[in-house]
């Protein structure tokens, strides 16, 4: 397998308001455009050979400055769109936590046994990224993906072979900050 380097895209307004995105297609914010250009530098000394992105508007965004700026090629992949949350989408996190105390703690500890209504089974955004994982781990030694959480946490757990757990420090979830991940043979 390739070394994979892993991004959270730049701000949006959700982030900022602590809303849960999901597949809602929002632009990047102010805040976000300088996120990126502030990665523009930490991923200069990386020999990326092309950048995946799923189809959502800020991995886009934010995947198409950094191939302008590094002169590296960007492919977006359907099997990298963020994971679909159902009826949480939109919500502030809080929110959720407050109507949903128990579901809410169970999914990020064991997201593939919970079903939010309307929701994508997390199983399903599991097979997608293993589909593009294999298909471009032939192709380079060192690919940039960048998704949005919570699919950038699966994207994480998948390559290092971890058990699936949502519940990660704050470090590990920063936009806009490169992941190093480690794949298991």
């Amino acid at each position: 397998m390739p070394q994979i380097l892993l991004v959270r895209p730049g701000q949006t307004d959700f982030d900022l308001q602590k809303r849960v995105q999901g597949s809602l297609d929002l632009p990047m914010n102010e805040v976000g455009y300088q996120e990126v250009q502030g990665l523009i530098q930490q991923l200069s000394g990386y020999p990326i050979d092309f950048i995946l992105s799923g189809p959502n508007e800020p991995g886009q965004e934010t995947a198409e400055l950094l191939a302008e700026k590094l002169s590296v090629v960007h492919k977006t992949c359907e099997g990298l769109r963020n994971l679909g949350q159902g009826l949480w989408e939109g919500l502030e996190i809080d929110e959720v936590k407050r109507k949903f105390p128990s579901v809410y703690k169970h999914w990020e500890e064991a997201p593939h046994e919970v079903s939010i209504p309307h929701a994508e089974p997390v199983q399903e955004a599991i097979q997608r990224v293993e589909k593009v994982l294999k298909k471009y781990s032939r192709k380079a030694s060192t690919v940039l993906i960048v998704a949005n959480e919570p699919l950038a946490t699966l994207v994480a757990c998948v390559v290092e072979g971890r058990k699936l757990c949502l519940q990660k420090p704050p470090a590990a979830r920063e936009r806009c900050h490169v992941q190093i991940l480690k794949s298991t043979p």
